[in-house]
């Protein structure tokens, strides 16, 4: 039977076993995925995959459960074993189920257009990316990576308080990293491109970004460790903001693993910054109307004028604080657990071009790439200390590139010493979330290098 016919036998099994709170969550999804190398398909690709969960609540515990199969046997069983695990739950903590009702309003679901492309074009699309970064420079060597991506989800919830909803997102897009070397150093770039658009996707600007990113390291050198000025690209931006992701959380904050911890309302970077959550960015693939609890998701500016003005808040973590849930519980599947999430991050951008910035700092850093935020970046300190690489910037240009430094400090402090903001926003290479972020300069940061 088809999910909403399937929801109607499970609530209707639901109140027979006298369970008052309860909410179905159902996910489907579809995934296209091809590698090249060399030429040939070195990965492929096809697959569907979906089902539902069921959550009872009982006394302040939840117990789930969860099917493939939506049939009246699996409809009667996933509410017997939900109630059987909620016998098992041991925690203080009170879960709760949204009781807001909405109406989704002015909302635009992914169109599926990648799914009007053939799989054969797909292929071919791929292994052009693949020649065509090849050909841009006899010094790339290789394309170990060179992948295309379309997916798409089919969201659908509904709860004991006559919340419901459903919506899909989705989109496609390319990636690849290509090697180059001179002989003595092999450098490597990457690069991607996603929308909800395949008109989008353009394989010749892809291609030379991926081959300029390889070439134009080649020849590194390290610098004398010091302060210096700096100029973090886009994409940069979007990894160290990874940190304040976690920051934000305010999971995380309750547990006392962020910085921020009693700080909203308090101005914590430049008032050159405001980051907005956005429920809907311009061919996101991340764009959703409502969270997995039954939340509606909405605009929120995180950090406004350099003030902080909420956290992310989950059904749970609202209720301990006291405040509105914000719309940011997100699973990755369907037995997921959730996980406090934005949907898309905006850093409002400036209005100085990237040379603009070189310009302006005349002589400092240009840090293009950083290693190492999974080990070297504290969420509870904001401290952080990452391998970089990148060029000098000498009477406002790009000089030569450079490698082996390290580039540490405090997201904080680093923030607060942002001087302009580029015009040059564009989405990170973040996985989880959206995430659109200008280049930034920043008056100075510690760099450890080649004394």
């Amino acid at each position: 039977m088809k999910i909403r016919e399937f929801k109607k036998v499970v609530f209707k099994n639901a109140r027979k076993k006298g369970i008052d709170n309860f909410e179905l969550y159902h996910m489907s999804s579809h995934e296209f995925e091809c590698s090249i190398n060399k030429g040939e398909i070195q990965s492929y690709k096809d697959a569907e995959n979906g089902g539902a969960s069921f959550k009872a609540l009982k006394n302040g515990k939840a117990g789930y459960s969860f099917t493939e199969d939506y049939t009246e046997d699996e409809a009667e069983r996933i509410v017997t074993d939900a109630l059987e695990n909620l016998e098992l739950i041991d925690s203080d903590d009170v879960e709760v189920i949204g009781t807001t009702k909405f109406e989704i309003e002015n909302w635009k679901d992914y169109d599926m257009r990648f799914d009007e492309i053939s799989p054969k074009q797909k292929i071919e699309d791929t292994k052009q990316l693949e020649k065509k970064i090849l050909e841009k420079d006899q010094r790339i060597v290789m394309v170990p990576y060179c992948f295309y991506n379309d997916m798409y989800n089919e969201i659908y919830f509904a709860n004991s308080n006559d919340v419901e909803y459903s919506y899909k997102n989705g989109g496609g897009g390319m990636y690849a990293g290509a090697m180059a070397t001179n002989g003595n150093q092999n450098k490597f770039g990457v690069d991607f491109m996603f929308s909800t658009d395949p008109k989008q996707i353009d394989i010749e600007k892809l291609a030379s970004s991926v081959a300029e990113k390889s070439i134009g390291l080649l020849d590194a050198k390290s610098i004398k460790s010091g302060k210096y000025p700096v100029v973090l690209s886009y994409n940069t931006v979007g990894d160290i903001l990874g940190l304040l992701v976690q920051m934000i959380s305010a999971e995380n904050v309750q547990k006392g693993f962020s910085l921020l911890k009693d700080k909203i309302g308090e101005k914590i970077c430049s008032e050159k910054i405001t980051i907005t959550d956005r429920r809907f960015y311009q061919d996101s693939i991340f764009n959703c109307p409502a969270d997995s609890q039954g939340t509606l998701t909405k605009d929120k500016e995180i950090i406004s004028e350099g003030v902080l003005t909420t956290y992310l808040h989950t059904l749970k973590t609202a209720l301990k604080d006291g405040v509105s849930p914000t719309g940011n519980a997100f699973r990755s599947s369907y037995k997921g657990v959730e996980s406090i999430l934005p949907v898309n991050i905006d850093f409002a951008g400036g209005h100085v071009s990237l040379d603009g910035l070189f310009e302006q700092m005349d002589s400092g850093l240009y840090i293009t790439n950083v290693q190492g935020m999974h080990s070297g970046a504290n969420p509870v300190s904001g401290e952080f200390s990452l391998g970089a690489e990148g060029y000098k910037i000498e009477d406002g240009k790009k000089a030569y590139p450079i490698e082996q430094i390290t580039l540490s400090g405090n997201l904080l402090k680093m923030l607060q010493n942002v001087k302009l903001i580029g015009s040059d926003k564009q989405m990170a290479m973040v996985m989880s979330h959206g995430m659109y972020t200008p280049s930034i300069l920043i008056s100075e940061l510690d760099i450890a290098g080649n004394d």
